[in-house]
């Protein structure tokens, strides 16, 4: 499945999203591994909406968190938003 055409989708809120929660768990992989920060932005808002989050979630918020082309902002909410999920779920 081309995942690109429905990222899209982030420029919405994730309430508005009709897709299952497994497209959407894929739709934020996928922007959150996009080389542009716009892209990983977005997901990361999806994310704060209640977008689901898992391990493989984690760990693309963990890259772009490491990400040094990505600005501090978008980097640290990465960070903040896997450590919640981790404390969480710990």
């Amino acid at each position: 499945m081309d995942i690109r055409p429905l990222l899209v989708n982030l420029e919405s809120p994730y309430k508005d999203f009709d897709g299952s929660e497994e497209i959407a768990r894929e739709v934020v992989l996928a922007a959150l591994r996009w080389p542009t920060e716009y892209w990983a932005r977005l997901a990361i808002e999806w994310l704060a909406q209640g977008a689901p989050i898992d391990t493989k979630v984690v760990e693309a918020l963990d890259e772009v968190a490491q990400h040094v082309g990505f600005s501090q902002s978008v980097r640290h909410k990465a960070f903040a938003t896997a450590r919640r999920w981790c404390r969480a779920n710990a």
